[in-house]
């Protein structure tokens, strides 16, 4: 065989090798960045569902206080409006009519229990608020929850696919480098058998 063909052939398979190893190195690049993205989403992933745990825990207290003023006023079957009447009408009353001492105690007394069924009654309705809000909120996280969680696939599915192609390219440059070292070793013999034959004339 003739030495500068297989010189050739074996300058091509270093090029080949070589341009091969840049495209590993880039491979390896984008595996690596995807594997730190899955990273990072999972820990927004998980950030967020802890949030979200903590307000579903948050709303189930707020919902047994709620449930407590409730029944409260189920009790009773008033509801904050007919509260504020009865004040209202209370005040009226101390204020229009003269009665004795002992009367107006008796009707003073029964305004701040009515209003401190006020304040309960505003309780509720503010709990209410909450709760409606805290629940709307969780929707909206359990939302970027689910976004981080695509994330978090898409980038695995990525480095999945570039470690593949990685593993091809290593491949290619074995089966390369074992060409080039027969290559490399046809190059020997063939000087040496040169050598020989200038020692012999």
């Amino acid at each position: 065989m003739e030495y500068e063909p297989i010189k050739t052939q074996l300058d091509k398979i270093n090029t080949k090798i070589k341009e091969l190893y840049e495209e590993a190195k880039e491979l390896k690049k984008i595996r690596d960045d995807a594997n730190e993205k899955v990273k990072e989403f999972k820990e927004t992933r998980e950030a967020i569902n802890t949030d979200v745990k903590n307000r579903i825990e948050e709303i189930r207290e707020l919902k047994q206080k709620r449930a407590g003023l409730l029944e409260e006023f189920k009790m009773m079957k008033l509801t904050k409006n007919q509260i504020a009447e009865k004040i209202e009408q209370l005040e009226m009353q101390l204020e229009t009519s003269a009665t004795d001492m002992d009367k107006e105690q008796a009707l003073a007394a029964q305004i701040q229990s009515y209003q401190e069924l006020y304040k309960r009654a505003s309780e509720l309705e503010e709990l209410n608020e909450t709760i409606k809000e805290m629940s709307d909120s969780i929707s909206v996280l359990v939302n970027e929850s689910s976004e981080e969680h695509k994330k978090v696939l898409e980038n695995a599915r990525t480095s999945a696919e570039k470690h593949q192609e990685l593993l091809i390219a290593y491949n290619e440059i074995n089966q390369l480098k074992s060409k080039a070292s027969e290559l490399h070793e046809q190059l020997k013999n063939l000087k040496l058998q040169e050598i020989s034959q200038d020692s012999v004339e």
